[in-house]
């Protein structure tokens, strides 16, 4: 059971104070605080900072906030730091300075999860093993108390209730353990989102087990004195405690300074996993540019990189608002405004607040002592989110938008984020690029704007348009058939349809738009949506409509469309030229990492086509963003890809398909689980899960599919539980899968059987490797030069940062 150490804590805070100045000059870094800059020079607006200050200025002197420290940073430099109002009120002003110490309240949370991300790193908690493990109460209690893990507590996620009584009470670290394991949950772990105090006291009391060190002292050792935060750490003293700022709602004596705020850390001697360190903003900032270093600052690495990205991406396992480990993303806590999506940052019940932004280099603090006003106005919120959406809006190399004045600052988190596909463009400009065109129509039914109006609908009501036809590529217009297309008339319009996927076509003359169906068409529109893979028959379409447009002398629009896998995630090898076909129209990796737009652009460039073309970008997108942080409404682009998980695991179970198991089709979950008659599930999830593959686990499931392989067969197999889309590599999970199918089924998967998936994978050589048992890292080795030269290849057709 937990021992909270009390002289072992009084030995090393003793360390700390007396010795640690003298320790500090023999070789351990000390790294500078943040330099100053103009804003102008990291490329952003000061006219637009001026509204940041106004906003905290007109809180402090017309909404009763005591006092508050403005500081924001880009690039590893601080462009705007400023002090407001007062540190204390009563009986006398104490004014607010720069190095005003704050009880930081809630963003201890963010202290303690690296606290125990360091020892995730170490190997001393494992982010899944079961609290049970490090803290005995948690096991005795059984039930469900007993299945809540780390990962729970990281994400409020472990049905614990937000707080627990105090009146009269104090407690050590064990004691207040016993009593959070003897309460009622609140929901079954990992099934809701429900923020709780005692969830990161329960995490505190496991890094004190887990590190054999009190919570302070081991804070300290590896965070605060590392990064030089020599104005940081839990029950300030002396002059420390002096400068705090007050949060006591009555006076500023002296003597009431220093002292925390929240009243179970004071309970607990002023020592909590969810609140208790007092900081100042400078030295917050380094914490902030530690992050954005990637777990390193001034020499110091707390962090590696890889923690920092899992640390700091979306973790919780419950559907709803996001939560990354110890952060905020998008819960109903957030005050990310309009900055962009993948920041993450944290609030503090005392006024403060700290938001980073990874995408512009940046984040912003902002400290206030709001519990010290009488009556306390401790809900910060709009004004927080007001400063997030202005710091937005003043980054000279994001813009807003167009049809936006430049000077116009965001008036909403909704007009600022949403993003616009190409589509949604030309119909805000009411088709002005397209009147008195002769216009043809390349889409399927994923062509629909915000609202749901397909583009054939809203261009047909347009009269000043023409549309002289339809092309269906795979799957239909409107439809999402999963069969050969005929030509036929839109019954909707009236419009004809030209086939590119009937079937009974000449494979010479199938998929591509002959001559005779383009007369009297000068302009054709292509809008589908993409879902990032090279094995995929739109952008084949789209090159065949690039090719016969150049032959033909008319212009192509491309409506622009977000990468639902983002547009950092490049892997696998390129294709082998000799496997070019209708699933492989370019020589490019399994997982591109461009839009329909910038691929166009890259087609016609590289292949020599010379179409005369036009791509309508879209506002508000950047490589970083997800597609269920576009706000655009997902439709299935086919049949078998039905939500974003599919598409995320698509480009490694997809290469699976030629193998005689079943990928899910038929099923509810299709690419979610794979499985055969003669499969053993549970030796297969066994095998991937001592892996230890990135933002994925596997469950062993028993599916019977209604149609394809297997049709009306009971198949055994896996389900791919998908946690983390930022950390989950498709391409090498598919690698991976292929090996353990060949290992533990050989009898099933041989090399003729393996040969086949060098239609997907593009090259037969990583087909025979597998065949021959070559380690899978040796096989995701091989294609690191054909990924750093595509990234190259690519980079002068990028539409977006």
């Amino acid at each position: 059971m937990f021992n909270s150490r009390p002289f072992c804590r009084a030995a090393v805070f003793f360390f700390f104070i007396l010795l640690w100045p003298l320790y500090a000059q023999t070789g351990i870094p000390n790294p500078p605080p943040l330099p100053f800059k103009e804003p102008a020079q990291v490329r952003m607006l000061p006219e637009r900072l001026t509204v940041a200050d106004e906003l905290v200025k007109e809180a402090v002197e017309r909404k009763g906030v005591p006092g508050a420290v403005l500081l924001i940073a880009r690039d590893g430099n601080i462009v705007f730091r400023k002090a407001y109002g007062v540190a204390g009120a009563r009986p006398q002003a104490r004014p607010m300075r720069e190095d005003t110490v704050f009880d930081v309240a809630s963003l201890t949370k963010t202290i303690v999860a690296t606290a125990a991300m360091k020892l995730i790193e170490e190997g001393k908690i494992e982010l899944d093993a079961p609290v049970g493990n490090y803290l005995a109460p948690f096991k005795n209690a059984g039930g469900e108390k007993a299945q809540i893990t780390i990962r729970h507590l990281l994400t409020h996620a472990s049905g614990l209730p937000a707080g627990i009584g105090t009146a009269g009470k104090t407690w050590t670290t064990s004691q207040i353990v016993e009593d959070i394991a003897a309460l009622k949950q609140k929901h079954a772990p990992g099934s809701g989102f429900l923020y709780s105090d005692l969830g990161f006291i329960t995490l505190g009391a496991v890094i004190e087990t887990a590190s054999g060190q009190p919570l302070d002292v081991y804070c300290q050792q590896t965070i605060f004195s590392p990064l030089g935060m020599k104005d940081s750490g839990f029950r300030p003293r002396g002059e420390f405690a002096l400068r705090a700022a007050s949060t006591s709602p009555d006076d500023d004596r002296p003597e009431s300074r220093g002292k925390v705020h929240d009243p179970t850390a004071a309970a607990l001697g002023g020592v909590g996993g969810s609140a208790g360190v007092f900081s100042t903003a400078d030295d917050l900032a380094r914490f902030c540019q530690m992050f954005l270093n990637g777990g390193e600052y001034g020499g110091a690495r707390i962090l590696k990189p890889e923690t920092v990205a899992l640390m700091t991406s979306k973790q919780s396992p419950f559907a709803g608002g996001a939560r990354a480990l110890g952060f905020d993303l998008d819960s109903p806590y957030s005050i990310r405004g309009a900055l962009p999506p993948g920041s993450f940052g944290h609030t503090g019940f005392t006024g403060t607040s700290l938001w980073i932004d990874p995408l512009t280099k940046s984040f912003v603090i902002l400290l206030a002592n709001g519990v010290h006003a009488k009556p306390a106005i401790p809900a910060l919120t709009p004004l927080r989110r007001m400063v997030s959406n202005v710091v937005a809006a003043s980054f000279a190399d994001l813009p807003l938008g167009p049809g936006r004045l430049a000077a116009t600052l965001p008036k909403s988190l909704e007009e600022y984020m949403q993003v616009q596909t190409g589509l949604d463009v030309l119909i805000g400009e009411n088709f002005k690029r397209l009147e008195g065109k002769k216009v043809g129509i390349v889409c399927n039914h994923t062509a629909v704007d915000r609202k749901g109006t397909h583009l054939v609908d809203a261009m047909f009501a347009n009269k000043n348009i023409h549309i002289a036809a339809l092309f269906a590529p795979e799957h239909g217009i409107r439809g999402a058939l999963d069969e050969s297309i005929k030509n036929a008339v839109d019954e909707k319009t009236g419009l004809k349809i030209h086939s590119l996927y009937d079937l009974s076509v000449p494979l010479e003359k199938r998929y591509r738009p002959a001559a005779e169906m383009l007369q009297g068409i000068d302009t054709l529109v292509f809008d589908i949506q993409d879902i990032g893979v090279r094995y995929y028959t739109y952008s084949s379409t789209l090159g065949y409509i690039l090719e016969a447009a150049a032959q033909n002398k008319i212009k192509v629009l491309v409506l622009d469309r977000p990468n639902p896998l983002g547009g950092l995630t490049v892997e696998g090898p390129l294709l082998d030229p000799q496997w070019a076909s209708f699933i492989a129209y370019h020589t490019m990796p399994i997982s591109h990492g461009m839009t329909f737009g910038e691929l166009a652009l890259m087609f016609n460039a590289e292949r020599k086509i010379g179409a005369d073309l036009e791509v309508v970008k879209m506002p508000n997108w950047n490589r970083r963003i997800l597609f269920d942080q576009t706000g655009i409404t997902w439709v299935n682009p086919s049949p078998n890809i039905r939500n974003v998980r599919q598409a995320a695991v698509y480009p490694g179970v997809g290469f699976l398909e030629g193998m005689p198991l079943s990928v899910g089709r038929g099923t509810d979950t299709p690419f979610e689980v794979i499985g055969a008659p003669w499969m053993d599930g549970v030796a297969l999830a066994d095998n991937l899960n001592a892996r230890r593959l990135p933002g994925v686990s596997f469950a062993p499931v028993r599916f019977t599919p209604t149609s394809s392989k297997f049709k009306g067969e009971i198949c055994n197999g896996i389900q791919i539980m998908l946690w983390d889309r930022r950390l989950c590599r498709p391409t090498e999970l598919g690698i991976h899968l292929a090996d353990a199918l060949a290992r533990l089924f050989p009898q099933n998967i041989d090399a003729k059987t393996l040969e086949i998936m060098h239609r997907w994978i593009g090259n037969k050589i990583i087909p025979e490797q597998i065949a021959k048992g070559t380690p899978p890292d040796e096989i995701i080795s091989s294609w690191s030069k054909d990924v750093d030269a595509w990234k190259a290849r690519r980079t002068p057709f990028l539409l977006y940062p």
